[in-house]
């Protein structure tokens, strides 16, 4: 079921994910999500924010969510018994796999919808890796909840707190050589992303990523999450590869509110 105007959500469970993230349980029936959607979370009198689904239960809807500006800061300040407005889901999801050897990697808190996607790959009988890289061990998420699910899981830090020294796409990078690949999916920054995506191409992997724009309606109206033409709140936000990489704004620039280019 889709909400297009915002439905009463009560904040069931608040949960230290990592340092600066939280994840938010909320109560909500039937929302029918996949992996790779998103919300729009409405605090009242204040704002309307999009969120990528990290789970959801059937009656329970998780989002990881990083405090960066005083939207996060005012629902960081929120406790259990709260009640917040959710629209949704949108967008369109990862595919699901069957029976096929699936990586998947998360960049910092891109990686919130990616074992949402894992468990339900498995569910088809596929086998899947996670690849989580971070700037930092504390910044790390989600790799205890893959863990628990049976899910090899690879790290890598920045700094190397934790895991490998350096960046996931060089993790991903011996991967690929070292057994066959059949998919290849990734949320995280668009730079890592890209760097993916032309890896993938180049061994002819199939391949799909969650590209981030200014999501507004949620439903293709309000034009201001277009990426050359296409709607990434309808079109994306998970596209393939190929289409990432024939979009020239992508991996170059987004634009913030007011439509002002931001280059990456």
């Amino acid at each position: 079921m889709v909400y297009y105007l915002p439905k009463t959500a009560e904040v069931l469970d608040i949960k230290d994910s990592a340092k600066g993230i939280k994840t938010f349980v909320l109560k909500i029936e039937n929302l029918g999500s996949f992996p790779g959607q998103f919300v729009n979370l409405w605090i009242g009198g204040l704002d309307e924010k999009p969120f990528s689904i990290a789970k959801d239960t059937g009656s329970e809807l998780h989002l990881t969510i990083a405090q960066v500006g005083e939207f996060t800061k005012a629902l960081f300040q929120m406790k259990k018994g709260d009640k917040v407005g959710i629209r949704g889901p949108f967008g369109r999801s990862f595919s699901i796999c069957e029976n096929k050897n699936i990586v998947l990697v998360g960049g910092g808190f891109g990686t919130a919808p990616l074992h949402f996607l894992a468990e339900e790959h498995i569910k088809k009988g596929s086998r899947v890796k996670m690849l989580i890289g971070a700037r930092s061990a504390d910044l790390v998420v989600f790799e205890d909840e893959c863990r628990a699910s049976g899910i090899e899981t690879l790290i890598s830090t920045n700094d190397g707190s934790k895991g490998t020294q350096g960046f996931i796409t060089q993790v991903l990078e011996q991967v690929i050589q070292d057994e066959k690949v059949d998919m290849i999916q990734t949320c995280g920054p668009e730079l890592m992303m890209k760097a993916i995506a032309e890896m993938a191409q180049k061994k002819n992997i199939a391949c799909e990523l969650s590209v981030e724009r200014y999501m507004k309606c949620g439903f293709g109206v309000c034009g201001q999450c277009v990426l050359n033409g296409k709607r990434m709140c309808i079109d994306g936000p998970t596209v393939t590869a190929e289409f990432a990489l024939n979009q020239k704004e992508f991996g170059v620039f987004t634009r913030d509110a007011e439509g002002r280019r931001k280059d990456f």
